[in-house]
């Protein structure tokens, strides 16, 4: 019994000594960082790689580069190499000067007792921002706060800020830039909803809605779409629409 018992212990301990490299996760590379950037804007990105033979005392490696059809004033344009052994890296990358799609490619490689590699590639809109702008002037008898402004372009909510304080009389700009990525040239929606009650609801007939209409791209140029002082009327009757309240509760 002793001896068909040595021989089965000697299985089991070969067995579980095989385990690890069997259960092991295959390497994988995972891009993080902005999908969408203005031409010539330098951004940080993140890439990851995990699993495969430098996941146990071993390194990892990725080689990255920018692919396109354009690339003039990006980076990089050959590719670069960089080595550790926690398999996190942090790469500087610029985008071209002109518009268009660019792809990040990265060839990561886990090494160890052998070598795995992957590849990855991480697609970037490049497009000129436009400037959506918004001046709000109050004429009232008291201050205006926290005035929350949402700005929308066809309907897709593409910014938005707080305006901590405009003073009675007073007047402030705000404006938001974004990537039109998929906006076709033509004819395009902006809508501008200003919370100013601050009770979390936009209603139109107390001036917190505000829908124009512009055209970007017309022609061969590229334009960027600018909203200034109509806007104007969305403070105002917020100021009135304040006053009106406090007398009704101070009558009260």
């Amino acid at each position: 019994m002793r001896r068909l018992l040595l021989p089965v212990l000697l299985f089991l301990a070969f067995a579980v000594a095989l385990l690890p490299a069997q259960a092991q996760e295959p390497v994988a590379a995972v891009i993080d960082g902005p999908t969408s950037l203005a031409p010539s804007t330098t951004r940080l990105y993140g890439i990851t790689v995990t699993g495969g033979p430098g996941a146990v005392n071993g390194t990892f490696e990725i080689s990255y580069v920018l692919e396109g059809a354009n690339l003039a004033g990006g980076d990089p344009q050959t590719p670069r190499i960089l080595t550790n052994a926690d398999g996190r890296f942090a790469v500087n990358i610029t985008t071209p000067s002109a518009e268009g799609t660019i792809t990040l490619f990265v060839k990561a490689t886990s090494r160890g007792a052998t070598n795995e590699t992957t590849e990855v590639r991480f697609a970037i809109d490049v497009f000129r921002p436009v400037e959506l702008r918004a001046t709000l002037r109050n004429r009232g008898a008291a201050a205006a706060v926290n005035v929350s402004v949402v700005f929308y372009v066809d309907g897709v909510r593409v910014g938005d800020t707080t305006v901590a304080r405009i003073d009675a009389g007073g007047q402030t700009t705000v404006n938001i830039s974004y990537i039109p990525v998929g906006l076709t040239p033509g004819r395009h929606t902006v809508r501008i909803e200003a919370d100013l009650d601050g009770d979390g609801r936009i209603s139109p007939d107390a001036g917190e809605l505000l829908v124009i209409d512009f055209f970007y791209k017309t022609g061969a140029t590229n334009l960027p779409a600018i909203l200034g002082t109509i806007t104007v009327v969305i403070l105002v009757l917020l100021v009135f629409l304040l006053l009106a309240i406090r007398r009704q509760r101070r009558q009260g």
